[in-house]
């Protein structure tokens, strides 16, 4: 059985160096990406950002082992969209072991399709207890490698 994230990350929404050097800098930089590549309507930007950020005051999705899962459900909002991201300094994230993040893996849902969020948040965070597929992100060269490292772990 395929996981939940097969066609759910494309290789135009994972940014391989991100830029900004704070949780909210990092969470916008995803959010233009998803906006960018397609998986998010423009017009969603700044409702996803919002969103993105009061699910961070209600508690920080830095998980611990230099990764976090920022996520949100959007009312109305059509199909999920996903984003990987890597910062090579680490973002301060305020993650749960104090430790700077390093792989960032994004999911915004329409809120009608709980069950589908959930499970997609399930392999995300088993995913985040792999250390190989942590490693791999971390050492990848390219949007490309991050890409068939997702891919391969999805299948």
């Amino acid at each position: 059985m395929p996981s939940p994230v097969v066609g759910l990350f494309t290789p135009e929404a994972i940014v391989p160096d991100l830029q900004g050097t704070t949780r909210e800098e990092v969470l916008d930089e995803m959010v233009r990406t998803a906006v960018a590549a397609g998986v998010l309507p423009r017009t969603r930007k700044a409702q996803v950002l919002e969103a993105l950020l009061q699910r961070e005051q209600r508690g920080s999705t830095g998980l611990g082992r230099g990764i976090a899962i920022p996520h949100a459900k959007i009312a109305g909002l059509r199909a999920h969209a996903g984003v990987v991201a890597r910062s090579l300094a680490g973002v301060d994230y305020r993650a749960v072991d104090g430790e700077r993040v390093h792989v960032l893996v994004m999911l915004i849902s329409p809120d009608a399709r709980q069950e589908e969020h959930l499970a997609t948040l399930r392999w995300v965070s088993i995913m985040a207890r792999d250390h190989d597929f942590c490693s791999f992100i971390r050492q990848a060269r390219s949007a490309a490698d991050i890409y068939e490292v997702l891919r391969e772990r999805a299948g």
